[in-house]
């Protein structure tokens, strides 16, 4: 998600700490399977998540409305986001459905679904994360009122409706546990069980008056306390959080193993980050283990595949974007047939097709550009086995 961050701290800084032997790993290897690119759609506002629907049947896209030159640096324009919907049709090209599928949305970013129904929300309703800082109003001016800092999880179905949503801003049950809402509400999964893991990039407290400092980590609501917090009543078993360096960013749950796996964004905005762009896998939220991986950059998105290899999307502006394969705990590049470059890769979504070949859709935040409706979402395709690292 995170492109933009060195123009939020006015250039690229230096690093303030490596990952293992004080060196920028890129992991040059190449994995021995390539994706081929199916098809680059011009049709966007900053897209900064994908999901698949339940079924698979759909992809949502939310586009998070970055300001562009209207502000003097990164913010997503209060109440302008939007998700747009896609069918994702049989050769794995996807076909928009609508592109404004719900709107006036403040700076919609990663989305997640629910697998095991509450009292509530059904299965397969979609939980969006919105409301981040930075943010600003449509005619660029930086909202400092406390008041506006509404961010959330709003619930959603595959037509549109609005189930519900959980606080998770200004003076909710979240600032009271850390001091801080959740600033940068950026993206979250679920594990076989419905709980909810939700990370806090924690950039763009200092914009309020008085400031929030931020508390980056990574949250965990209990399935059993969904409801509770979408009815505005405090749940007996309250959310926990767990604090991660170097800003966390993307989240999700693995298939395979079932620990949660975070990634952080790095030091490109002069925040420390221990692992210089690295991977996190918890098993519990009473302790932070050592990185599993490092030197990677600044990373964004992350997903799995079924068989439980891992994708995450680097997008620090002084090497090469591109999307990281780990696979039997080696990381490598994936390549993209034919070469396509990649413009600010953010949350990446990951489906299995019948034929056990696998359909990635990748959102480009291409931020700072001012050309709203023309950003794009790149569609690949991996083969049946991708998932053999040899």
């Amino acid at each position: 998600m995170l492109k933009f961050i060195s123009i939020i701290a006015g250039g690229i800084v230096g690093l303030s700490s490596a990952f293992a032997d004080g060196h920028l790993n890129t992991h040059p290897t190449v994995h021995p399977h390539f994706a081929v690119v199916k098809q680059v759609i011009k049709s966007f506002d900053n897209p900064e998540g994908a999901i698949f629907s339940a079924d698979g049947s759909h992809v949502f896209i939310s586009n998070s409305a970055e300001i562009g030159d209207k502000a003097a640096a990164f913010s997503w324009t209060e109440g302008e986001g939007y998700i747009s919907k896609l069918k994702v049709n049989g050769d794995g090209t996807l076909t928009m459905v609508n592109d404004k599928l719900i709107t006036g949305i403040s700076s919609p970013l990663g989305m997640a679904v629910l697998p095991v129904a509450t009292g509530k929300f059904p299965a397969g309703t979609i939980f969006l994360c919105a409301g981040s800082a930075p943010i600003v109003d449509k005619d660029g001016n930086t909202i400092t009122d406390r008041e506006r800092m509404r961010t959330k999880l709003i619930a959603f179905n595959e037509d549109g409706k609005i189930l519900g949503e959980i606080d998770t801003g200004n003076k909710s049950v979240f600032e009271t546990i850390t001091g801080n809402p959740i600033i940068l509400i950026n993206a979250m999964g679920f594990d076989a069980q419905g709980n909810m893991f939700v990370a806090d990039t924690a950039f763009g407290g200092a914009q309020f008056e008085p400031k929030w400092d931020g508390a980056g980590g990574l949250w965990m609501i209990s399935h059993g306390a969904i409801d509770d917090l979408a009815n505005g009543k405090l749940p007996q078993n309250l959310p926990e959080f767990l604090g991660i360096p170097g800003n966390p960013d993307g989240v999700e749950v693995s298939p395979t193993d079932g620990s949660v796996y975070v990634n952080t964004v790095g030091p490109v905005a002069g925040a420390p980050d221990p692992a210089n762009g690295g991977i996190y896998a918890i098993s519990d939220m009473s302790s932070l283990p050592a990185p599993m991986d490092g030197g990677l950059g600044a990373l964004d998105g992350l997903d799995f595949t079924h068989n439980g290899t891992m994708l995450n999307t680097q997008i620090r502006g002084d090497i090469p974007a591109k999307i990281y394969v780990t696979c039997d705990g080696v990381t490598s590049d994936l390549m993209l047939v034919p070469h396509t470059e990649l413009s600010g890769p953010a949350d990446l979504a990951i489906r299995q097709m019948d034929d056990g070949s696998y359909l990635v859709v990748v959102p480009e935040l291409m931020a700072r550009d001012a050309t709203p409706g023309d950003d794009e979402v790149t569609v690949l395709a991996l083969p049946q086995t991708f998932d053999n690292c040899m």
